[in-house]
Protein backbone atom coordinates (compact mmCIF):
# COMPACT_ATOMS: atom_id res chain seq x y z
CA UNK A 1 0.00 0.00 0.00
CA UNK A 2 0.95 3.51 -0.67
CA UNK A 3 0.23 6.90 -0.28
CA UNK A 4 -0.47 9.56 -3.04
CA UNK A 5 0.41 12.92 -2.10
CA UNK A 6 -1.29 14.81 -0.93
CA UNK A 7 -3.75 12.70 1.16
CA UNK A 8 -6.89 14.85 0.90
CA UNK A 9 -7.30 15.70 4.60
CA UNK A 10 -6.03 19.22 3.84
CA UNK A 11 -6.08 20.79 7.77
CA UNK A 12 -4.26 18.68 10.09
CA UNK A 13 -5.08 17.01 13.49
CA UNK A 14 -2.99 19.28 15.82
CA UNK A 15 -4.22 22.58 13.37
CA UNK A 16 -8.42 21.45 13.50
CA UNK A 17 -7.48 20.96 17.61
CA UNK A 18 -5.89 24.30 17.73
CA UNK A 19 -8.24 26.57 15.43
CA UNK A 20 -11.11 24.99 17.65
CA UNK A 21 -9.90 24.86 21.08
CA UNK A 22 -11.09 21.54 21.18
CA UNK A 23 -10.29 19.33 24.47
CA UNK A 24 -10.41 15.55 25.49
CA UNK A 25 -14.05 14.02 26.14
CA UNK A 26 -15.09 11.57 28.31
CA UNK A 27 -16.54 9.64 25.49
CA UNK A 28 -13.05 9.92 23.84
CA UNK A 29 -11.96 11.89 21.04
CA UNK A 30 -11.71 15.82 21.68
CA UNK A 31 -14.95 18.47 21.42
CA UNK A 32 -16.04 22.48 21.43
CA UNK A 33 -19.17 23.81 22.27
CA UNK A 34 -19.46 25.77 19.39
CA UNK A 35 -23.16 27.27 20.02
CA UNK A 36 -25.79 27.11 23.03
CA UNK A 37 -29.23 28.24 22.36
CA UNK A 38 -31.14 29.22 25.94
CA UNK A 39 -34.44 30.42 26.63
CA UNK A 40 -36.34 31.32 29.13
CA UNK A 41 -39.26 33.86 30.26
CA UNK A 42 -38.94 37.22 30.39
CA UNK A 43 -39.53 39.52 33.67
CA UNK A 44 -41.37 41.97 31.06
CA UNK A 45 -42.13 41.38 27.26
CA UNK A 46 -39.65 43.02 25.05
CA UNK A 47 -39.61 44.95 22.00
CA UNK A 48 -39.66 43.22 18.34
CA UNK A 49 -37.11 42.92 16.55
CA UNK A 50 -38.31 43.54 12.48
CA UNK A 51 -36.03 40.60 11.24
CA UNK A 52 -36.25 38.46 13.51
CA UNK A 53 -40.08 37.03 13.70
CA UNK A 54 -41.54 35.53 16.91
CA UNK A 55 -41.96 31.98 16.93
CA UNK A 56 -45.09 30.58 18.29
CA UNK A 57 -43.03 27.48 19.14
CA UNK A 58 -41.23 29.60 21.88
CA UNK A 59 -44.44 30.14 23.95
CA UNK A 60 -43.53 33.93 24.72
CA UNK A 61 -39.68 32.90 25.59
CA UNK A 62 -36.68 34.70 24.76
CA UNK A 63 -33.62 33.08 23.15
CA UNK A 64 -30.16 33.84 23.69
CA UNK A 65 -27.08 32.25 21.73
CA UNK A 66 -23.69 31.56 22.97
CA UNK A 67 -20.35 30.26 22.10
CA UNK A 68 -17.62 30.57 19.19
CA UNK A 69 -20.09 30.18 16.39
CA UNK A 70 -22.96 32.44 17.90
CA UNK A 71 -22.23 35.44 15.46
CA UNK A 72 -24.19 33.40 12.99
CA UNK A 73 -27.29 33.93 14.49
CA UNK A 74 -29.36 36.61 14.81
CA UNK A 75 -29.65 38.29 17.41
CA UNK A 76 -26.65 36.54 19.38
CA UNK A 77 -25.81 38.62 22.47
CA UNK A 78 -23.36 36.40 23.86
CA UNK A 79 -24.79 37.35 27.52
CA UNK A 80 -26.64 35.57 30.67
CA UNK A 81 -30.45 35.34 29.63
CA UNK A 82 -32.39 37.38 31.87
CA UNK A 83 -35.96 35.87 33.08
CA UNK A 84 -37.51 32.79 34.68
CA UNK A 85 -37.53 28.93 33.68
CA UNK A 86 -34.55 29.30 32.07
CA UNK A 87 -33.64 25.93 29.40
CA UNK A 88 -31.35 24.59 27.22
CA UNK A 89 -33.11 24.39 23.93
CA UNK A 90 -30.16 23.82 21.57
CA UNK A 91 -26.59 22.72 21.62
CA UNK A 92 -23.93 22.35 18.47
CA UNK A 93 -20.29 20.86 18.75
CA UNK A 94 -17.20 19.60 16.90
CA UNK A 95 -16.39 16.40 18.03
CA UNK A 96 -13.00 15.34 16.50
CA UNK A 97 -11.56 11.47 16.29
CA UNK A 98 -7.70 11.22 15.93
CA UNK A 99 -5.78 7.76 15.23
CA UNK A 100 -4.83 8.63 19.09
CA UNK A 101 -8.46 8.60 19.77
CA UNK A 102 -10.43 6.86 16.88
CA UNK A 103 -13.42 5.25 18.45
CA UNK A 104 -15.59 6.76 20.93
CA UNK A 105 -17.32 5.23 23.48
CA UNK A 106 -21.20 3.72 23.10
CA UNK A 107 -23.76 6.24 25.07
CA UNK A 108 -27.14 7.64 24.86
CA UNK A 109 -28.66 10.71 25.26
CA UNK A 110 -31.99 11.67 26.06
CA UNK A 111 -32.62 13.88 23.11
CA UNK A 112 -30.66 14.56 19.40
CA UNK A 113 -31.38 15.54 16.40
CA UNK A 114 -30.83 13.11 13.36
CA UNK A 115 -30.25 10.27 16.23
CA UNK A 116 -33.36 10.32 18.48
CA UNK A 117 -33.13 10.03 22.47
CA UNK A 118 -33.22 6.79 23.14
CA UNK A 119 -30.41 5.44 20.98
CA UNK A 120 -27.73 3.87 21.91
CA UNK A 121 -24.88 5.21 19.44
CA UNK A 122 -20.43 6.13 18.58
CA UNK A 123 -18.37 7.07 16.23
CA UNK A 124 -15.13 5.74 14.79
CA UNK A 125 -12.78 6.22 12.03
CA UNK A 126 -13.23 3.67 9.78
CA UNK A 127 -10.86 0.60 9.69
CA UNK A 128 -9.79 1.19 5.90
CA UNK A 129 -8.82 4.81 7.05
CA UNK A 130 -6.65 3.54 10.05
CA UNK A 131 -4.86 1.09 8.00
CA UNK A 132 -3.46 3.83 5.76
CA UNK A 133 -0.96 4.30 8.93
CA UNK A 134 0.81 0.89 8.21
CA UNK A 135 1.66 2.43 4.86
CA UNK A 136 5.56 2.34 4.09
CA UNK A 137 5.46 6.19 3.83
CA UNK A 138 2.77 7.00 6.47
CA UNK A 139 5.46 8.39 8.53
CA UNK A 140 7.27 10.33 6.42
CA UNK A 141 3.67 11.81 4.93
CA UNK A 142 2.95 12.55 8.76
CA UNK A 143 -0.49 10.47 7.80
CA UNK A 144 -1.59 10.36 11.91
CA UNK A 145 -1.95 13.98 11.55
CA UNK A 146 -4.23 14.08 8.37
CA UNK A 147 -6.50 10.76 9.47
CA UNK A 148 -9.44 11.79 10.92
CA UNK A 149 -12.99 12.12 11.26
CA UNK A 150 -14.79 15.72 12.14
CA UNK A 151 -18.01 15.45 13.46
CA UNK A 152 -20.59 18.47 13.76
CA UNK A 153 -23.52 17.67 16.06
CA UNK A 154 -26.37 19.56 16.68
CA UNK A 155 -28.45 18.22 19.93
CA UNK A 156 -32.16 19.41 20.76
CA UNK A 157 -33.28 19.72 23.40
CA UNK A 158 -29.51 21.18 24.82
CA UNK A 159 -27.07 18.41 25.83
CA UNK A 160 -26.82 17.48 29.79
CA UNK A 161 -24.36 15.43 30.67
CA UNK A 162 -26.70 14.38 33.41
CA UNK A 163 -29.44 12.90 30.47
CA UNK A 164 -26.51 10.66 28.90
CA UNK A 165 -25.21 7.30 29.99
CA UNK A 166 -22.77 4.52 28.68
CA UNK A 167 -23.93 0.77 27.97
CA UNK A 168 -22.04 -1.81 29.61
CA UNK A 169 -21.49 -5.13 28.82
CA UNK A 170 -24.65 -6.76 31.15
CA UNK A 171 -26.67 -4.06 29.20
CA UNK A 172 -25.27 -5.19 26.27
CA UNK A 173 -26.16 -9.09 26.73
CA UNK A 174 -30.08 -7.40 27.88
CA UNK A 175 -30.45 -6.21 24.29
CA UNK A 176 -29.86 -9.76 23.13
CA UNK A 177 -31.96 -11.48 25.07
CA UNK A 178 -29.31 -14.12 25.65
CA UNK A 179 -28.82 -14.69 22.12
CA UNK A 180 -25.45 -14.42 20.07
CA UNK A 181 -24.32 -11.00 18.27
CA UNK A 182 -24.00 -8.76 21.56
CA UNK A 183 -20.27 -9.37 21.45
CA UNK A 184 -19.24 -7.67 18.23
CA UNK A 185 -20.11 -4.30 19.64
CA UNK A 186 -17.98 -4.82 23.06
CA UNK A 187 -15.40 -2.95 21.35
CA UNK A 188 -17.35 0.14 21.73
CA UNK A 189 -17.69 -0.11 25.61
CA UNK A 190 -14.00 -0.06 26.12
CA UNK A 191 -11.29 2.08 25.94
CA UNK A 192 -9.49 0.72 22.17
CA UNK A 193 -6.12 -1.38 23.51
CA UNK A 194 -3.15 1.71 24.68
CA UNK A 195 -5.87 4.34 25.35
CA UNK A 196 -8.03 5.08 27.45
CA UNK A 197 -11.58 7.49 28.18
CA UNK A 198 -11.04 10.39 30.57
CA UNK A 199 -13.60 10.59 33.01
CA UNK A 200 -16.85 11.92 32.75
Amino acid sequence: MSISSPYPYPITNPELIKAHSLIKHFEGGFFAQTVGLDSALPPSPSPAIVNVPKSAALEGREQTASGPGAELLTPATNADIAGTAKRSDATQIYYLLTPDSYRGRMHMNLHSLFVPGGWWKASEIPDEDLLLLDAPDAKEAKLDERIGCLISEVVVPGWNPDQHQFIDEDKLKTMWGGKEGWEQYVKYIKAPDGLEYPDK
